[in-house]
């Protein structure tokens, strides 16, 4: 006697297939996601130097740095869930850039850019703060230190650099 097999897969080797496709997407789920969190912190760094180009611009044009955004004067201003403000630096759209960046990500507990001046706008301090997800700061030498190492631990809080915050900054006011 002859029997008639029929050719396909079982039901254990198609879920032994499912569980090996499901670890391999979550492997490379894990890995783009990382990706796309040191791109925001590169998106970051750029959006500071481009925000710290345009402040000096407007210093060398009009003799002082431009004061903090929504008539908060000298205290502390941005897009934050503490003080949402889209023009958080005055007078630099559209004139020196085209538009202020937007912190994108979870603003809860006062995360964003943030900016200050000094009442005679002298000094200002720019910040991409609690924000950084990937690339922290580890040591008080990186340029986006919010307190350099030059500037001396006595006048800067804490045991060590604050590691998830970006920050650039005038002469006299690392330590804001």
């Amino acid at each position: 006697m002859m029997h008639n097999k029929t050719k396909g897969f079982t039901v254990i080797e198609l879920l032994v297939v499912i569980a090996i496709i499901g670890i391999l997407m979550a492997i490379l789920l894990a890995t783009f996601n990382d990706a796309r969190m040191s791109a925001r912190d590169d998106a970051r760094q750029a959006n500071l130097k481009e925000m710290q180009l345009a402040i000096e611009l407007y210093k060398a044009q009009n003799g002082r740095y431009p004061e903090a955004g929504c008539g908060r004067g000298t205290s502390w201003t941005g897009n934050t869930s503490f003080g949402n403000c889209s023009e958080f630096i005055a007078g630099l759209v559209p004139d020196y850039i085209s538009q202020l960046p937007v912190e994108t990500t979870n603003l809860a507990g006062n995360r964003g850019y943030i900016y200050r001046t000094s009442g005679n706008g002298d000094r200002y301090k720019l910040m991409a703060h609690l924000t950084v997800e990937t690339k922290t700061i580890s040591s008080y030498e990186d340029e986006f230190a919010r307190c350099p190492q030059s500037f001396g631990l006595d006048n800067c809080s804490g045991s060590g650099p604050v590691a998830n915050t970006y920050a650039v900054y005038s002469i006299g006011a690392e330590s804001w």
